[in-house]
Parts: C-alpha cells; sequence; structure tokens
C-alpha cells in the first residue's frame, strides 16, 4: 500500500505542527484533505468524532481505538523517548511552582516505570535528595542502585517529610490515608493519566498544593514531543507497509 500523502486535520495541538513539519522533511507529502490522503494522523488522545471523520483510511493517533488504526503510543520509541520529554516538563513545572532550589531538595518519585527512572535521573543531577516508592524489589534493587532511598507504598501513610511529591501511577496511591500524612507545605504534582494518582478533593480539603501535571509535552517541549510522533509513524509505516 503506498503510504506517501498525509493529512493532518487537527493542528490545535502544536505537537501536531511539528509532527507533520517532520514527516515532511523525511519526504512525506503534506495535503489538504482526506480524500487526498493515504493516511490520516491525529493527536494524543484522539477523539471518538476525529476517528470517525477518517473513514476506511490508516490513521494514526494516541490512546485510541479504530478498524484501521495505529497507537504510536504504543511505539516502545516513542514512549521511552516522550517519559524523558515528560520529565523535563514536570522540572520546569516545578521550578515555576516553588521558590526554592531542588538542589538538597527531598523529593519522593511515586512509581519507578519510565518516567520515575528519567525524573530520578534528571532530579538526582540537581543534586536532589530523592527517593522512590514502588511496589516490586526489582524497582527498589534498582533504584537505591541509582542512588536513591526507597520506600514501599505501604509506607506513605506514615509521615514524610517530602517537600515535593510527584506521581506518576495512573491509579489511586494518594488516598486520604496517605495524604494525611503529607506535610503541610509539601508540593504534589500529579504526572498520571487519567484517573490520576491523587485523590483531589481530600488534598484541596487539607490544603494542600496539588498541581495538575498531565501532558507535559503539550506544554513544555511541542516541537520535539511532535517530532517523535513523527518519527514512532515513519517507524510504524515500515513496520507494518513495507
Amino acid at each position: 500500500m503506498k503510504m506517501n500523502k498525509f493529512f493532518v486535520p487537527y493542528t490545535d495541538d502544536k505537537r501536531m505542527f511539528f509532527a507533520r513539519e517532520y514527516l515532511e522533511n523525511n519526504g512525506f507529502i503534506s495535503v489538504e484533505s482526506y480524500d487526498k490522503a493515504d493516511f490520516i494522523l491525529l493527536p494524543v488522545p484522539v477523539k471518538n468524532y476525529m476517528l470517525e471523520q477518517a473513514g476506511d483510511k490508516p490513521v494514526f493517533y494516541g490512546m485510541g481505538e479504530h478498524k484501521n488504526g495505529f497507537d504510536y503510543m504504543k511505539n516502545e520509541n516513542y514512549v521511552l523517548k516522550n517519559a524523558v520529554l515528560t520529565a523535563e516538563g514536570a522540572v520546569s513545572f516545578i521550578e515555576e511552582n516553588t521558590d526554592y532550589s531542588l538542589f538538597g531538595s527531598k523529593i519522593l518519585i511515586l512509581g519507578y516505570g519510565r518516567i520515575g527512572k528519567a525524573l530520578h535521573k534528571i532530579l538526582k543531577a540537581y543534586g536532589a535528595d530523592i527517593t522512590v516508592c514502588s511496589r516490586s524489589k526489582e524497582s527498589k534493587t534498582l533504584a537505591e542502585f541509582n542512588d536513591a532511598k526507597h520506600i514501599y507504598f505501604d509506607e506513605l501513610s506514615i509521615k514524610n517529610d517530602a517537600d515535593i511529591i510527584i506521581n506518576t501511577v495512573p491509579h489511586p496511591v494518594l488516598t486520604k490515608k496517605e495524604l494525611s500524612a503529607v506535610g503541610k507545605d509539601t508540593l504534589i504534582l500529579d504526572l498520571a493519566s487519567f484517573p490520576g494518582g491523587v485523590d483531589t478533593l481530600v488534598a484541596k480539603s487539607l490544603g494542600l498544593k496539588l498541581l495538575n501535571g498531565k501532558a507535559m509535552p503539550s506544554k513544555y517541549t511541542q516541537k520535539t514531543a511532535g517530532y517523535i510522533i513523527g518519527e514512532a509513524v515513519i517507524n510504524i509505516i515500515e513496520e507494518e507497509f513495507a
């Protein structure tokens, strides 16, 4: 199947503009309508009405389902690079919302997947005092090997003295019991996708400072984020349509 001409119908998200640019820089041709395109490129998170408009054409998107669709967020190269961009954005967001240095700050990272590891590496370079909270013994060993302290999730209800808590776990881990142990001056940043990892109503009732950090790459690194989407699309085309 010929996969050379493409259409990007939605560019409100600047990542789509730069994804289009990346594809054009790599020999693909951008067209101005669905009927002229070999495939359609849609944003993340994609909406159902966007997918319906694509018809039977191959369509690339993030976080969706389509009979002739390809989710670039499942491309491992994309996921790894996007984790780094998320971590970079998180650091910028924290600096914008604190009046003290990251150097020497006590930072608790919840979850030690791709984003958690990327955060650890970046924040370690700032000289932060890092504790990782994760479930497995393997992640505990890895965190400690990388010079972080470690706790398990059942220890979150014990009083902690973190200056900053960063959650990367996409299900509730900071509920009333855990939030009651958090210091009043602690900054909490939730990076997890819906439904997030923090009970927002409880956090508000306790007077805690909670920041919504979803979709960091769309806020701070739109060009690079768009380029890695374009790169993932090319990777998928090479794998599926060669």
